[in-house]
């Protein structure tokens, strides 16, 4: 792997048994997993990059593997492979488990090209997880502190060298490696520009070619909040979101004989938990809620400092705060699996068909935030459905050619429908086939926004995600049903406030050149506050 990113670690595999006397069988069992698990997904020009145990040892109940790799089947990920694999082999034949997994060591070497400044040196040395950092001639050595087998679950290993790839490229010391890792951030598995297009429209004729950022500040209709993507909405953004809102229910939820539900916002760790891969995998990227003893009493030093300092203590608050039993909703979701969760129902009284808008989702974007399309606090119509299979796809599929004739006819805007695999279907358990609409896990609806650039080469936004669980959901809500038929769940998320990002920047601020379903409901005599400073483009 000269010249290449290469990856090293060993795993300790903790066994319920002593293993001694099985040296022989894991001696087959690795051999095989060389040449099957650890290759799987590799192409075949780049079998070198695969992952390979090139060591094991025994002493006890603990088996020591040392895996190598290149960027194809990540060291530290064959651990987890190997884990499976382990149990499959050993369980059926030895009844011997598993009962825990420790990544003693990760390193890597990533070949440079240039000179490694020491500031450069200084703050990779600096990064969480990372025990020391050296340079070899010309490859830069990196070895991280011991993993838990929690920790590579959520990926944390790809995003700590992620992160330090990001660093490298902004230091421009090396060319090898750019976009490596690039999966890692995004709710879905495939890259945009590797999922396939399924449908689009025809080119639409660009009227506004603004941020709508920008000139929603400028003339009044957002104004900035403290909180990070938080906007105060103004009277025409309202008034524009009301009837945008109201053609997606109208024109998609009520005519496809959806019902409306009312569901809480503030979801308890223990319904998270059953949210697939939520907690397993981007647990980072939700609010989480510490309620407060209801003793006056115990903020008495809190309150104290408030009165003279005329500021937030924060580090009393930590003090009198209980531990973390919330989130704030971050799928908008949850309640209905929750509703379900537990229940018999009876599939001849399928399919149900339920929605939610009633409120505010929420994710925690940390830097990712953008604009108007990528925000922490944002409204959705959440539409989910359960049935047997057959049901479940087709109400999927009518909910994407509803929101497509809403996006073309009735809003005229510019579109695509693209296959994907979402977060929580990784691994294998959901089939990526585009050719069935039954092996879609989702479609994703976007929207080309002139603003960004050119339609080949831009990022098209995604306003609504349209989902098929199988029976993703049903297992971890423990949803049964009377006979034991198989039923499936699925979920579609409306994002109304992408939906008005996508208008605004195809159709501008200029209510007269909007498509007429919108226009005509739209009051252009709504009175405009204004201050001395605000809005900073005066309208009369």
């Amino acid at each position: 792997m000269k010249n290449e990113v290469s990856i090293e670690a060993i795993g300790v595999f903790i066994f319920s048994k002593d293993i001694r006397n099985l040296d022989k069988d894991l001696h087959g069992i690795i051999k095989k997993a060389n040449q099957t698990i650890l290759k799987k997904g590799v192409p075949k020009d780049r079998k070198n990059e695969g992952a390979n145990i090139v060591d094991s040892t025994i002493n006890g109940s603990n088996l020591n593997l040392h895996i190598k790799s290149g960027l194809y089947v990540r060291a530290y990920s064959a651990i987890l492979r190997m884990k499976k694999f382990l149990a499959s082999e050993l369980g059926k034949k030895f009844r011997i488990g598993i009962r825990k997994v420790i990544v003693q060591k990760i390193s890597f070497r990533i070949p440079l090209e240039k000179e490694t400044p020491q500031n450069f040196i200084d703050e990779i040395r600096s990064s969480s997880y990372v025990k020391s950092v050296r340079k070899e001639e010309q490859t830069l050595v990196i070895i991280l502190d011991e993993i838990k087998e929690h920790d590579l679950k959520i990926n944390v290993p790809d995003r700590i060298i992620n992160e330090i790839i990001k660093k490298i490229n902004n230091f421009n010391i090396s060319s090898k490696i750019k976009g490596y890792m690039d999966l890692t951030d995004s709710v879905t598995i495939v890259k945009k520009e590797t999922q396939p297009i399924i449908r689009k429209s025809i080119p639409k004729r660009i009227k506004f070619s603004k941020e709508p950022m920008d000139e929603a500040l400028k003339i009044g209709w957002i104004k900035e909040f403290p909180g990070r993507g938080q906007w105060i909405y103004t009277t025409p953004y309202s008034q524009l979101f009301d009837i945008i809102k109201e053609i997606l229910l109208n024109e998609i939820a009520k005519k496809l004989k959806f019902q409306p539900f009312m569901l809480p916002k503030v979801i308890p760790l223990e319904v998270m938990k059953k949210m697939p891969g939520y907690l397993e995998d981007i647990p980072e990227g939700m609010y989480y809620i510490f309620p407060p003893p209801r003793d006056p009493n115990t903020f008495k030093a809190f309150k104290e400092k408030v009165k003279v300092t005329k500021e937030v203590p924060r580090e009393e608050l930590k003090k009198v705060l209980k531990d973390p039993d919330y989130v704030l909703a971050p799928a908008q979701c949850e309640a209905f699996w929750q509703f379900y969760g537990g229940e018999i129902l009876d599939i001849e009284q399928l399919p149900y068909k339920l929605y939610d808008c009633s409120g505010y989702t929420y994710r925690w974007e940390g830097g990712g935030v953008e604009g108007m399309v990528r925000l922490h606090e944002f409204q959705r119509i959440e539409l989910t459905y359960i049935g047997n299979p057959e049901q479940i796809v087709q109400i999927r599929d009518e909910i994407v050619d509803e929101s497509i004739r809403v996006v073309d006819n009735i809003l005229d805007m510019e579109w695509r429908i693209t296959a994907a695999i979402p977060f929580w279907a990784k691994e294998g358990t959901i089939d990526f086939d585009a050719r069935d609409s039954k092996n879609i896990a989702a479609y994703d609806l976007e929207i080309y926004l002139p603003h960004r650039g050119d339609r080949e080469n831009s990022e098209w936004l995604e306003i609504a995600g349209c989902f098929v669980h199988k029976l993703k959901f049903v297992n971890s809500f423990k949803i049964k049903e009377i006979k034991k038929r198989e039923i499936w769940t699925g979920c579609t998320g409306l994002g109304v406030t992408r939906w008005i990002a996508a208008f605004l920047s195809t159709h501008g601020f200029e209510v007269e050149n909007w498509p007429k379903a919108v226009k005509v409901k739209f009051d252009k005599n709504y009175r405009q506050i204004k201050t001395l400073s605000w809005p900073p483009e005066k309208i009369d």
